[in-house]
């Protein structure tokens, strides 16, 4: 569903919420990007609120923020670490550029770290 979401809101960068409880994941909300430009995104509104109403209502929390990248690599660019809303919330990035790529990291205080994780896939 996620790959799903990102492919088609090509060529823009495709946008979401991950969450769970504790540091399992087990839901991802798409939320609409509102940008125009292919190399950024931004939450639409009304998308994004009704991704945390829904969170809300599963009573699980929100773990990270997920975007692809269509012609990139799966690492943070100048703007997604300059503009990262919370460091408790991990930043996931799905490479579109050639085969898939996911990467998960921790933004803090203009410093990016990689986190690494394990996929289940059943």
């Amino acid at each position: 569903m996620l790959q799903e979401h990102c492919v088609n809101q090509l060529p823009q960068e495709g946008c979401g919420i991950l969450a769970g409880s504790g540091r399992e994941i087990t839901s991802f909300f798409p939320v609409k990007n509102q940008e125009e430009r292919t190399n950024a995104y931004s939450f639409e509104a009304r998308s994004y609120l009704t991704a945390l109403k829904e969170i809300r209502n599963q009573a699980i929390q929100w773990i990270g923020i997920i975007h692809s990248h269509p012609n990139t690599e799966p690492y943070p660019s100048f703007e997604d670490i300059a503009r990262w809303p919370d460091p408790m919330l991990t930043c996931w990035i799905l490479s579109l550029k050639e085969q898939p790529n996911l990467a998960a990291f921790s933004i803090r205080e203009g410093t990016c770290l990689p986190i690494p994780y394990r996929v289940k896939v059943i």
